[in-house]
């Protein structure tokens, strides 16, 4: 009977036109819609050349600086600057039109003219200041070589030409993460949720005084347990599929990386939809609201833990975290896309299965509440 109970449960939440598309439909195109909207965001943070006008004096030592500068200036994926080289006049007149990031001055020291106005290019504006003090100091040094000790020139000329790194990058993280991941992450999160639909419908379905379906399946040989147990199983089966196909969409048709470890992914999935079917059940098993009071109820309590987990609001998390952390250790939503994170992020799985172990107790908890409530309902009449 448990078999033919699930074939069948199945076969209705298939039917439910509703059902699939928020629970397959939704979650694709709303991932579309995050990919065009943000998904290549971090391929536009590249390093562009330096727009700079040069103004030279007579100096003897423009030509050390010309070669250095169209060095610099040469066109290729390693452009450092981009010249124009222009009076002083002139130079002033690009920076006012901001056309231009700075002037740098051929003087007996090469100088920086930057202006305040362009605060957008802060960051421009300090390597070119970097830059200016390593060539003077470059230059100081060779100029005092070059007059005490001019037999070492070559040695000082090689050690200035070759960049030494007293630093070494070590990654704790297994992949790389993009921010906007996190949104990515969030949505399968809500996508797991959207579970609940279904098992506040299980819920009410085998309740007599809320459904027709309920009143026939009391009067059923069939112990109660058993059918309620099939349709929750239908309902696990039916949603983990539904957010297979949604990361397999979004991993492959949209490039976007849950990382190499596809197995915890699907773990985390799994666990996710058991919370979501569960919390549903739960609701649902609570109180003779009719069917669509209790959906109101809770797809508000699905949006609000979507909220602060940050499918809307990328940092609320790290606030939450600082006014009420044990929110965030309760929330279904954070904790799905807090696991899917800690997999991209930490070398170690000792966050992920926290959070996955807490999901499953939730389950239980939910789950438990859910068979004890409905258990109590005796019916005079149906």
């Amino acid at each position: 009977m448990f078999i033919h109970t699930l074939y069948y449960t199945l076969k209705t939440m298939l039917r439910n036109k509703s059902q699939v598309l928020w629970c397959l439909a939704f979650p694709i195109i709303l991932g579309t819609m995050f990919h065009f909207a943000f998904g290549d965001l971090s391929s536009s943070e590249q390093f562009s050349a330096i727009p700079v006008a040069v103004v030279l004096d007579d100096s003897k030592n423009n030509s050390i600086l010309t070669n250095i500068l169209d060095t610099l200036g040469a066109p290729g994926e390693d452009q450092f600057l981009e010249i124009t080289y222009a009076t002083e006049e002139e130079a002033l007149s690009l920076l006012e039109q901001k056309k231009i990031t700075g002037i740098l001055y051929s003087n007996d020291t090469l100088s920086l003219t930057i202006s305040a106005e362009m605060t957008d290019d802060a960051i421009s504006q300090s390597i070119l200041s970097a830059f200016v003090e390593q060539y003077n100091m470059s230059y100081a040094a060779l100029y005092d070589v070059a007059i005490t000790h001019p037999e070492a020139m070559p040695d000082v000329i090689s050690a200035l030409m070759e960049e030494t790194n007293y630093l070494t990058e070590i990654s704790f993280a297994k992949g790389d993460l993009d921010e906007t991941l996190t949104y990515f992450f969030n949505l399968i999160a809500m996508t797991c949720l959207y579970a609940a639909m279904m098992g506040n419908n299980i819920a009410i379905d085998n309740q007599a005084n809320l459904s027709n379906l309920g009143a026939r399946r009391n009067v059923s040989p069939v112990h109660r347990l058993i059918t309620i147990f099939a349709d929750l199983t239908a309902a696990l089966i039916f949603q983990f599929t539904s957010v297979s196909i949604s990361l397999c969409y979004l991993h492959f048709a949209l490039g976007v990386n849950f990382g190499s470890q596809i197995g915890y992914v699907l773990l985390a999935a799994l666990a996710g939809c058991l919370t979501g079917i569960s919390l549903g059940f739960f609701i649902g098993c609570i109180g003779h609201l009719n069917r669509n009071t209790k959906l109101g109820i809770l797809m508000a309590a699905i949006m609000i833990c979507c909220l602060l987990s940050g499918l809307m609001i990328g940092n609320i998390r790290m606030y939450v975290e600082k006014l009420c952390p044990a929110l965030n250790h309760i929330n279904p939503a954070a904790l799905i896309s807090d696991s899917l994170y800690a997999l991209a992020v930490y070398p170690s799985h000792e966050r992920y299965f926290t959070n996955i172990i807490t999901l499953f107790i939730l389950s239980l908890c939910f789950s438990f509440g859910g068979f004890i409530l409905i258990r109590r309902k005796k019916y005079a009449s149906v």
